[in-house]
């Protein structure tokens, strides 16, 4: 029997690696209101994906935390990975700060990015460049 933690983790997971192999796509969107009007933080990305009829939000959540040892703010983030309903309501937010979670919003920003593709046009460039004789000093 699986316990909370464990559930959530499978999902984060089955979803990287779904991303992984294109099966899953996500796009960049402005943050929902439903998000933004109940924080005072900065969302700087904001990615939404449909999977099995749910829609998924993932951000990056940069937040001040008080010190009070040093009686001064400082800024802090994390990863949240949203279920969402139909209004953009959150109906679960995982913010585990787990590895798992970190790995999935860099595979999405990566594939989002298409930084594969980007990494492949430099390379075979690079290939191209090699063979002309003014490449070399």
């Amino acid at each position: 029997m699986y316990d909370a933690d464990d559930k959530t983790t499978t999902l984060i997971v089955k979803l990287n690696r779904l991303t992984s192999l294109g099966e899953i796509n996500w796009r960049v969107e402005p943050p929902p209101r439903t998000i933004v009007r109940r924080i005072d933080d900065h969302i700087p990305v904001f990615l939404r994906t449909l999977y099995k009829d749910r829609q998924l939000g993932l951000f990056q959540q940069r937040y001040q935390t008080y010190d009070d040892e040093r009686d001064r703010f400082y800024w802090s983030e994390r990863v949240v990975l949203a279920i969402l309903d139909s209004n953009d309501e959150v109906l679960l937010e995982i913010a585990n700060n787990s590895s798992a979670l970190n790995d999935l919003f860099d595979t999405v920003r990566r594939k989002v990015a298409d930084v594969d593709s980007i990494i492949d046009d430099l390379i075979s460039d690079a290939d191209e460049d090699s063979d002309h004789p003014l490449s070399h000093p």
